[in-house]
């Protein structure tokens, strides 16, 4: 259990905590996590991610790409990370 005030004039209250991060599911983690390992399999410095328009994490690949400033193409065929 977790103590929660809330505010300045608010009541305590108690929320459950996780007792793992196995308790805690997160697609967009595994997408991260999915993307890295990815870029990881560049050889020399990545610069572009060719993405698949039917990819399962479409959205947070081209997220992730952006910020890491990888310029985005997409493709019909398999998704890669160059």
């Amino acid at each position: 259990m977790v103590r929660y005030g809330g505010g300045r004039n608010s009541k305590m209250s108690e929320i459950e905590a996780l007792e793992t991060l196995d308790e805690f599911h997160d697609d967009s983690y595994g997408a991260y996590l999915e993307y890295v390992a990815l870029k990881d399999q560049c050889v020399g410095e990545p610069s572009i991610l060719y993405l698949n328009e039917k990819h399962e994490f479409f959205s947070e690949y081209d997220y992730y790409a952006k910020t890491d400033g990888l310029d985005v193409k997409i493709t019909t065929d398999e998704t890669k990370i160059c």
